[in-house]
């Protein structure tokens, strides 16, 4: 960062939900500062004028991002710090790169999954969804953790795609395990192996494999494994 002239600045950091680190000749300015909300803090030191080593640290999870650096001297009015005065333009400063992310879950029914995007960048503008089974992208505006319900158990290839406000994209993809109801050892088929395997989860109190909670009601029973077990007598491998 250039200074014009021997004298104290105040810098002025304005920014919605996030944290800022500065440090200028090593210095800290802002360590680790935590806005909540809009919000402003300034902080003062001693400069000669000259180039000095300047370094800024912003963070902001999700959504847009609002980051503001100004300052102000003994003979200069508050403003913000123009670009001829920096190496790297202030408006880059603020540049989170995109990263597209997702986690999922599938439900008690089997083939209802939902999706959480955590997904990082500054100025995201849409957010894509396609959910690997040749059913149309969902397309929103904001981040959204959707619902999608699958025809059939199987393994689907789910991406997302986020873009910014310059058109930058970044695309994450993830292998979706949609579960046949009973196949708890994922062989393909229902058969009395996944009863016995159901049994031993009841036993223990896991809760934990969608494929196991036969009749969705949200535990692991006894029940489920006799629910297997019938329907393995009934040659029916798809409940």
């Amino acid at each position: 960062m250039y200074i014009p002239g021997n004298d104290t600045y105040t810098f002025y950091v304005a920014s919605e939900e996030g944290t800022v680190g500065m440090k200028i000749n090593h210095t800290d300015i802002f360590s680790n500062r935590i806005f909540s909300d809009h919000a402003e803090a300034n902080s003062s030191t001693r400069l000669c004028k000259g180039w000095h080593d300047f370094a800024i640290w912003y963070h902001h999870s999700m959504g847009n991002a609002s980051f503001v650096l100004s300052w102000a001297n003994s003979t200069m009015s508050k403003q913000v710090v123009p670009d001829k005065n920096m190496r790297i333009p202030r408006t880059e400063l603020a540049t989170l790169p995109l990263n597209a992310l997702f986690s999922y879950t599938v439900h008690g029914s089997g083939t209802n999954v939902s999706f959480t995007d955590p997904s990082l960048g500054d100025n995201i503008t849409e957010w894509r969804w396609n959910f690997g089974d040749g059913t149309p992208d969902e397309i929103y505006n904001a981040s959204t953790n959707p619902t999608h319900t699958y025809d059939r158990a199987g393994v689907y290839n789910a991406t997302l795609t986020v873009v910014n406000g310059t058109g930058g994209m970044n695309t994450h993809s993830e292998l979706v395990d949609v579960p046949l109801k009973g196949d708890v050892n994922r062989d393909g088929k229902v058969s009395a192996a996944d009863a016995l395997l159901i049994l031993q989860m009841a036993a223990c109190g896991t809760n934990s494999d969608p494929a196991a909670d036969v009749n969705s009601d949200g535990v692991i029973t006894s029940l489920d494994a006799l629910m297997v077990s019938q329907a393995v007598v009934k040659g029916v491998n798809d409940e």
